[in-house]
């Protein structure tokens, strides 16, 4: 159905398409405006306006740094802007001198001569390495770092004011042309501490682009000082915990989530750093090498634990590969004496030493501060590029580097979409105050275009999901749930007949006592009110009495459900699942007073096929578990070691079949998770033949922490129809994504939208207990007594939650989307 071109809402889309960072604007079905960013925007080159926008900012900020100079100790070490996260004190200025003595020693073991840094700040590592190189090209956005620089006028050295992403600029190549480079390229480009002010990915991947081109052969890209995305939330943790060491672990947890999840600067793993050099490399033709070093200060801060750097060396000669030995081999009494005794005649990789910093109860656990100490400047400390809290020791140092098309994985913390949607929502809704006539209350929705993995996956899930269905005519599906909503009506209007609304007036409480209606349906009860109002069925008065309920007798009802099962059937939607829908359709008045359980129509005599139909075997579960189930596939592809998947929910197995079927000959660790224990024998028949698949108690209400799914576990969660089970939306995702381990997916199925066959129905299995409350009074259904929440709903929870979106199918195009369910995929990070 298309909208009226003459609505307000079509003129309002008209007028936002006329801002040049807008590049469409429509009407959505639920009265919001849809706003998608113009591709021009949010491209590097050229610099599109979004993103000047967002460096812009960082270098205003710097600048005002750097111009109140509050922390210089001396004209080479002016410490402005570093300050601890947990106090917000300067960081100690021995500590910050340490700090600067590793990367300068990490730089001058690459052997430079010709250095190009970019991002140099107020000079804290030129100032250390000039004297050991040729020449040095420094380039910053502050344009007071610049000046100040310039006016030291060091010799050897030019200082350019540029962006990281304008190194192959003329003013760049210029000065690198002055300094004497040869060919204008130097043979080490260095970007520290300046990564976390990118503008995303993209931006970091045409910064590293440049600098592996431009780089001489036989040279080093270091990327230092980076902070680890898988680290975030453990960052977040320590820092909330040190703010209140009294708080609660539950509230700490969720302060630490939503501290997580604003975080404003663009983190990222190793794996991610050699995913795009991979790529980089494929396309430029030059060979990549990645090593990866922990911080080895002494003193434990966030610097120490949280960051690391990383070189890449660039057309390099391929060192012979060292010989693997186990920390664990060595012995036990004196490992870290034993390292200095290790043959010097062969490159040797001690591997597996456990990182004391990250992880100080494991046994033979060292902090990368003693290792350093051990083995002196010969050997290199090393961080496993899979695992930040495994460390090890390479001799010689050149022998550390690794392929980077050997490393899997990757996780980014990208702040660049928060950013995008925030300055979109704020530029429509000026755009509208001020046009005539003004619209200030029509709900903004910015949806950003896929873009690298999330583009690719959402191919294949919409690819697969498509030829699921083949067989059936999709496009009569919401004809026949339209239909099934009509009964569905029909018997609630007949249901309330005894009411007294024909004629009379009442309140939903009064209908309830006349109905007789259990307690802790009286809630359904309400909905249905609610859905018979919307749909002008029965009317309300100002004092909120409801009157003129439409007259339906008992015959009309069952006229409507005559031959729905065949009809049904004929477009793949199950004849079982018919039956059950108007089975309770004619037991609604027993289902209120709870002398029947919903769950004996459901399952009755123990035969599944109806439950099967409902979670399975109809068309619109076959679309969204085969797409739900290709998403799992590419994840397991794309990933080193067992996919952990934690399904949640599993009840029947309904998407387990299509998600197992999907890892058929992947290494998998799966874990079926019910809160009935019925549910997980179901499964285990059905499943505990598969290799890779366990079977445990879950509940999504409970604290995550006590359920034996340890923090940053899991690859994959997985739910359908599940979540809206949940007490307190918010929360129980905020806490289920702690589970998440950085660049982890949640995939979920959810109805977003309430279905008048659905409140007759399966609504009465999720009454609560007599003298329990359904939902949290802080829950945003809490109010009118929803379950479902709408999509745009769940987008706000997951990115509230520290969850990127990739993409929800169906399309608002397809004729799918009419039934209002929908599967969501998003990343952590």
């Amino acid at each position: 159905m298309h909208p009226d071109p003459e609505s307000p809402l079509a003129e309002a889309a008209r007028t936002l398409i006329t801002h040049p960072w807008i590049g469409d604007a429509r009407p959505g079905p639920d009265g919001s405006l849809r706003v998608r960013p113009a591709r021009s925007a949010l491209t590097v080159r050229p610099t599109g306006g979004l993103v000047t926008e967002y460096l812009e900012h960082w270098g205003e900020v710097y600048d005002w740094t750097y111009t109140q100079a509050n922390v210089q100790h001396a004209p080479d070490l002016d410490l402005s802007g570093w300050r601890a996260s947990d106090t917000g004190r300067p960081l100690p200025v021995a500590h910050m001198r340490e700090w600067i003595d590793h990367i300068v020693d990490l730089v001058l073991s690459t052997g430079p001569r010709w250095i190009l840094e970019l991002g140099c700040g107020t000079g804290l590592l030129m100032h250390r390495l000039l004297d050991h190189v040729d020449g040095y090209v420094g380039t910053d956005v502050a344009a007071a770092a610049v000046a100040a620089l310039r006016a030291r006028a060091l010799p050897t050295s030019a200082i350019v004011h540029a962006a990281a992403h304008e190194a192959t600029a003329p003013a760049v190549s210029a000065a690198l042309h002055e300094i004497g480079a040869p060919d204008g390229r130097p043979d080490c480009v260095l970007l520290n501490s300046v990564t976390q002010c990118f503008p995303g990915v993209d931006y970091l991947r045409a910064v590293l682009g440049d600098a592996i081109g431009l780089v001489a052969p036989g040279g080093s890209v270091i990327v230092g000082d980076v902070r680890d995305s898988r680290l975030l939330d453990a960052y977040a943790l320590w820092v909330e915990r040190a703010v209140d060491p009294s708080a609660a672990d539950a509230e700490l947890a969720r302060r630490a989530a939503d501290r997580a999840a604003r975080d404003e600067e663009l983190l990222f793993d190793p794996p991610m750093l050699a995913r795009l050099a991979a790529g980089i490399a494929r396309e430029s033709g030059r060979t990549v090498r990645l090593s990866v070093h922990p911080k080895t200060m002494t003193d434990d801060t966030e610097l120490t634990r949280y960051r690391f750097d990383a070189v890449l060396r660039v057309d390099a000669d391929t060192p012979p590969a060292p010989k693997k030995i186990a920390w664990t081999s060595l012995p036990g009494d004196d490992r870290l004496g034993t390292l200095k005794t290790l043959p010097s005649g062969e490159p040797v990789h001690v591997h597996g030493i456990p990182n004391a910093v990250l992880a100080p109860d494991h046994q033979g656990a060292v902090a990368p501060s003693r290792l350093r100490a051990a083995v002196g400047p010969e050997a290199a400390v090393v961080a496993d590029p899979d695992d930040p809290a495994t460390l090890g020791v390479v001799g010689p140092a050149e022998a550390a580097a690794r392929p980077v098309e050997g490393i899997g994985g990757g996780a980014v913390h990208d702040p660049f979409a928060a950013f995008t949607r925030r300055r979109l929502q704020e530029i429509s809704r000026a755009a509208l105050r001020r046009s005539p006539p003004p619209h200030r209350d029509i709900p903004i929705v910015v949806e950003l275009p896929d873009t690298g993995d999330g583009a690719e996956v959402r191919r294949r899930a919409g690819q697969r999901a498509a030829e699921a269905v083949t067989d059936v005519d999709a496009a009569r599906l919401p004809g026949f749930l339209d239909r099934l909503d009509e009964a569905a009506l029909l018997a609630m209007a007949c249901t309330l007949r005894p009411a007294g609304l024909i004629r009379g007036r009442a309140t939903a409480d009064e209908m309830a006592a006349t109905l007789r209606v259990a307690e802790r349906h009286r809630w359904i009860l309400r909905r249905w009110l609610e859905a018979l109002t919307r749909e002008g069925w029965l009317g309300r008065d100002a004092e909120g009495r409801l009157h003129g309920l439409r007259k339906v007798r008992r015959d009309e009802v069952i006229a409507a459900g005559r031959g729905m099962e065949a009809d049904g059937a004929a477009i793949g939607y199950p004849a079982e699942t018919t039956r059950f829908l108007l089975a309770a359709m004619n037991r609604l008045p027993e289902l209120l007073r709870d002398e029947v359980p919903v769950q004996g129509l459901l399952f009755a005599g123990d035969d599944m096929g109806t439950a099967d139909g409902a979670y399975r075997e109809n068309t619109v579960n076959r679309y969204l578990n085969a797409a739900a189930g290709e998403t799992l596939r590419w994840a397991a592809e794309r990933g080193a070691g067992p996919l952990r998947v934690l399904e949640l929910g599993a009840g029947v197995g309904g998407t387990t079949v299509d998600a197992l079927r999907a890892l058929t000959g992947q290494d998998v660790d799966y874990l079926f998770s019910d809160v009935s224990r019925y549910f997980l024998s179901l499964g285990r028949e059905l499943f505990g033949d598969r290799p890779g698949v366990r079977f445990d108690l879950f509940d999504i209400n409970a604290d995550p922490a006590g359920q034996g799914v340890p923090p940053g576990s899991q690859d994959v969660l997985l739910s359908a129809n599940v979540l809206h089970n949940a007490r307190h939306v918010q929360d129980v995702v905020a806490g289920l994504s702690g589970l998440l381990a950085p660049g982890g997916l949640f995939v979920f199925v959810e109805t977003c939208r309430e279905m008048a066959a659905i409140l007759t129905s399966m609504q009465f299995l999720m009454s609560p207990r007599t003298g329990e409350s359904r939902l949290d009074p802080g829950d945003p259904r809490n109010a009118d007594d929803r379950v479902f929440l709408t999509r745009d709903e769940w987008l706000e929870v997951l990115s509230g939650a520290g969850l990127h979106p990739l993409f929800t199918l169906p399309g608002d195009d397809h004729p799918l989307a009419a039934t209002g369910l929908h599967l969501f995929v998003a990343r952590k990070g």
